[in-house]
């Protein structure tokens, strides 16, 4: 169990260097399929894109790294 801890803390403290290529990528695809008019498609690009937005909105929020991983494990402990 743990180890599915330390792995949501390591993708939690490293944000920044997975989400801002994925929203990149995501709304680079999405474009793409929403010119192609596959709309379905570009769809699940630009949500995926807008959820990693989230995610970096929340970890500026957070401050640090390690004040968002210590926010996910607190949420964590709550439960």
């Amino acid at each position: 169990m743990t180890a599915i801890f330390d792995t949501l803390y390591f993708l939690f403290r490293y944000i920044p260097f997975w989400s801002i290529p994925c929203i990149i990528i995501c709304m680079q695809f999405g474009y793409i399929y929403w010119i192609k008019e596959v709309r379905w498609v570009s769809y699940v690009f630009f949500s995926s894109a807008f959820v990693n937005f989230l995610f970096l909105v929340y970890y500026i929020i957070a401050g640090s790294p390690e004040r968002s991983a210590q926010w996910l494990d607190d949420a964590v402990r709550a439960i």
